[in-house]
């Protein structure tokens, strides 16, 4: 009888190597049953969603939930996979990055989280094993996938932020707000103004002011345009906003920085 109160019961393991075209389902599955693919590629099914596969990914077969997966023709997977369920399970599905909606994802150690799948298969496999010694091993091969989902989440976020500079640089000098700059990145104020106190220590609207800035400092310094011409041109609505944030930032009028610039 499954013991749910668990943090984790393992139910079983193993590994194969799968003939080209082997497949399996539709079908659905009692508990979580995670595989993880070692080599070669195939293709992975639920509901609506199909999934092209290779070694260095795993995908997730959730409790009753109809599935289909199929070896790759030319070039057909192995993979090794756990059946699990208990009170941490979501959980640590959720820590790795693995929801209802992607049940799929990459393991940043391929070779660490196999070493751990082998002694695991081989325990499992050998009478008299105590179950702690599965639960221990299966940790281990989360937290490969765990720091796998922590590095892409990681590459993401410097995308966005790139992203967001690029649309900054290249409309600066438009009356942009902080919810244009979100929505051009495709993510909520809230998640980019995170990202840039990570990467740049400031909130979006102080970046996006300290820019308008800097442009208009090379304007008062190379150019002759009146004082208003810069401002507006530098995505400042009126003269007095403009003069009033250059001052906080430079501690200086505009008319100030420009005469000090010429008569160095």
């Amino acid at each position: 009888m499954k013991n749910n109160r668990k943090p984790v019961n393992i139910y079983y393991c193993g590994r194969e190597e799968c003939a080209p075209g082997h497949n399996f389902g539709p079908a659905v599955r009692p508990h979580y049953l995670i595989h993880f693919i070692l080599n070669g590629k195939g293709s992975y099914q639920v509901g609506e969603e199909r999934y092209e596969l290779k070694k260095g990914e795993a995908f997730l077969i959730r409790p009753q939930e109809i599935t289909y997966y199929e070896a790759d023709m030319e070039n057909p997977w192995e993979y090794a996979w756990t059946a699990f369920d208990g009170e941490a399970a979501e959980e640590m599905l959720k820590t790795a990055g693995i929801t209802a909606k992607r049940p799929v994802c990459d393991i940043l150690k391929l070779e660490e989280c196999e070493r751990y799948l082998k002694l695991m298969v081989d325990k499992f496999n050998r009478p008299g094993y105590h179950e702690y010694e599965l639960t221990g091993y299966f940790y281990l091969i989360f937290s490969t996938i765990a720091r796998a989902e922590t590095r892409r989440e990681e590459t993401a976020d410097q995308g966005y932020y790139e992203k967001a500079l690029s649309y900054i640089r290249h409309n600066y000098s438009y009356d942009i707000r902080v919810t244009d700059i979100a929505r051009y990145v495709g993510i909520d104020r809230t998640y980019l103004f995170k990202i840039f106190k990570q990467y740049a220590g400031s909130s979006v609207k102080k970046y996006l002011t300290e820019y308008r800035i800097l442009s208009a400092k090379y304007m008062l310094a190379d150019t002759n345009y009146s004082m208003t011409e810069v401002a507006l041109s530098c995505g400042f609505y009126d003269l007095p906003s403009f003069c009033r944030n250059f001052r906080k930032l430079e501690g200086i009028t505009p008319a100030g920085y420009r005469n000090k610039m010429r008569t160095n």
